[in-house]
């Protein structure tokens, strides 16, 4: 058994926005693609919705230069220049809008204001992806005895619970632990085979710091998803960042990091279902013949849903 703390995968320092290297590419543009810049970062709302014809139209060029300037700001084309632009506004709200200081009862204006936060933390999450750190972590469960899916709280501990959901039916041995006592005593019997999948929104909760440390001088990898640089995120192997800002500023609107928390599940468990396919494919065949004999035939249904 050994104390050594363990190795860190985990994603890089924030990226630059593309907005940023917009603003930062000035000097390096010629006259034409200046115009372009200038065009997009006079209103980037509309200029991520506007086509390549619309766009050289409006900064008064050729379209090629719209799609030579995409690329001199790293995108590959300019659909990729629209979508980065997209997300960067959507990130770029959440520190400038603030949250309505009553809460409507209309109901076309609440759907409109849970849109507005479910977008914003979708796109802060898919902005801080974190490739490697996901590719290791879906090795690790794929390659477990057994994955202790941990979390506190309202939104970690339902993460937890769906996370067993989405793995069980791979045929990954999980078990989501949301009990501090149950946390600690499967921490405590992990070996080398075994994986901890911990949700914290803030990585500060001390019972899963000490989880994590207690599997991980067994020798199990472990698993968060939670705030990088958080105590959660040092005692962890691997982390998948996630730092939703203006979380939790009206109680009344449902805080925007259960839908980061979402997301990420969503990529782990995708990116393991596509090792585990050949292994669960007939399985999950038997299980939706299980099914049928409780609800009969369904269409589109998930199994397990």
């Amino acid at each position: 058994m050994s104390s050594a703390a363990p190795p860190k995968i985990a994603g890089a320092s924030a990226p630059v926005s593309t907005i940023d290297r917009i603003r930062r590419a000035g000097p390096t543009l010629s006259r034409a693609e200046l115009r372009v810049a200038e065009a997009i970062l006079s209103d980037i709302d509309v200029a991520s919705r506007l086509s390549t014809r619309e766009l050289a139209r409006l900064a008064r060029v050729s379209e090629p230069t719209v799609v030579r300037f995409a690329r001199r700001v790293e995108c590959n084309g300019f659909t990729h220049l629209k979508r980065c632009l997209s997300q960067d506004f959507a990130t770029a709200r959440m520190f400038v809008l603030s949250e309505p200081p009553i809460i409507s009862r209309d109901a076309e204006v609440v759907a409109s204001q849970v849109y507005e936060a479910t977008a914003q933390a979708l796109a802060c999450s898919f902005q801080q992806r974190a490739p490697a750190a996901l590719f290791a972590a879906a090795e690790m469960v794929v390659a477990a005895r057994r994955v202790f899916c941990m979390g506190t709280g309202g939104s970690s501990a339902n993460l937890a619970q769906e996370a067993e959901n989405r793995l069980f039916r791979f045929d990954i041995h999980a078990a989501a632990l949301v009990d501090e006592y149950k946390q600690r005593l499967a921490a405590s019997i992990c070996t080398a085979r075994d994986v901890l999948l911990i949700f914290s929104v803030t990585g500060q909760p001390r019972a899963l710091g000490d989880c994590a440390r207690l599997a991980a001088a067994a020798g199990a990898n472990v698993i968060a998803v939670t705030r990088p640089g958080s105590a959660l995120a040092e005692a962890s192997n691997v982390v998948l960042p996630l730092q939703i800002p203006d979380n939790d500023r009206n109680f009344a609107i449902p805080n925007r990091s259960r839908y980061g928390q979402l997301y990420i599940l969503d990529c782990l468990a995708t990116m393991v279902a596509s090792r585990r396919v050949r292994r669960s494919e007939p399985k999950l065949r038997r299980a939706r013949a299980a099914l049928l004999e409780v609800h009969g035939p369904t269409e589109h249904q998930p199994i397990g849903d």
